[in-house]
């Protein structure tokens, strides 16, 4: 298949009308209707429907989307690997990572890595697990660190680089916080407060609290800085990580309470593609995020 043909095709799915796609490719909208029926005749079906919004998939259209665009990414990977080869450096490093590991790993791992090769480009993203495993399996990422989703992507390599623990936190002037023991009854009869943008921390905290309908009980706001906040007027609680409140738990903002249930245990998660060409980037970027992890005390979990 001409990758010039699946090019267009990807380009069309995303942006829905002709005219946009020609000028991106820099051709014009006949060739592109014309690689597109060229794929249709070579397979027999209709990838698109059209109506008023452009151009729409068809449930054969979808399939051939989901292998075009990984046939695309791995020409652009190709290609990117021979330009770095033919000018002589390492070229470029894309990370991705959802909130707790970007937290606590990122920083330190983008700067070994930029001071050990100061040349190579690094960028990074920051999503929910779930779409940082999509971005690394379609090979938009080169490497992502994650707090485990408990459905592993069987394209993708997982290696547990440690373990973090929910806590429940909250404020010295609420009700639980002269409270010795804490049950979960005890926790229901108040709001818990969660981060919308943390699917995985989410999953673990609906799983702790079924049989219990979690909607009722929760509000979702946009950011854990957010959370900590709402948390100091002493009325919400929340669980969250300890390495998300170590300043306000030295400052005596917050207090927490470990509940000591290993279902609120998290594996937190290194993942690569694995038909990922290994080259000694490759080997720096494992090696570092695995010394990170023992500087933070959390090697000593890992299973």
């Amino acid at each position: 298949m001409n990758n010039s043909k699946l090019q267009a095709f990807c380009l069309l799915v995303e942006l829905k009308k002709l005219a946009p796609v020609a000028k991106a490719l820099g051709i014009t909208a006949p060739t592109v209707s014309f690689h597109i029926r060229s794929i249709e005749e070579e397979y027999g079906i209709h990838l698109f429907r059209t109506n008023a919004g452009g151009y729409r998939l068809t449930e054969a259209g979808e399939g051939v989307y989901h292998y075009a665009r990984q046939m695309v990414q791995l020409q652009k990977d190709m290609d990117r690997f021979i330009e770095n080869l033919l000018a002589g450096h390492i070229g470029s490093l894309r990370l991705g990572a959802s909130g707790l590991p970007a937290h606590i790993f990122m920083p330190d791992l983008i700067h070994q890595v930029s001071t050990t090769c100061p040349e190579i480009r690094i960028s990074l993203e920051v999503k929910t697990a779930p779409e940082i495993e999509k971005k690394v399996a379609l090979q938009e990422l080169d490497f992502g660190l994650i707090m485990e989703t408990k459905q592993e992507n069987p394209l993708l390599h997982y290696e547990t680089i440690g373990e973090d623990a929910l806590v429940l936190a909250f404020s010295p002037s609420h009700e639980l916080a002269a409270q010795k023991d804490i049950t979960k009854e005890d926790i229901l009869k108040y709001k818990l407060l969660l981060h919308t943008s943390s699917s995985s921390t989410n999953h673990f905290i609906e799983k702790w609290m079924d049989p219990f309908q979690p909607s009722i009980y929760t509000i979702e706001l946009d950011s854990v800085s957010t959370i900590k906040k709402m948390l100091t007027f002493g009325k919400n609680l929340a669980f969250l990580s300890v390495s998300l409140i170590e300043e306000e738990l030295k400052s005596g903002v917050l207090l927490k309470k470990d509940l000591h249930d290993v279902t609120l245990n998290r594996k937190i998660q290194l993942i690569y593609p694995k038909t990922r060409l290994d080259h000694k980037m490759d080997e720096f970027v494992k090696t570092s995020v695995y010394e990170i992890a023992k500087q933070l005390k959390m090697s000593s979990t890992i299973t």
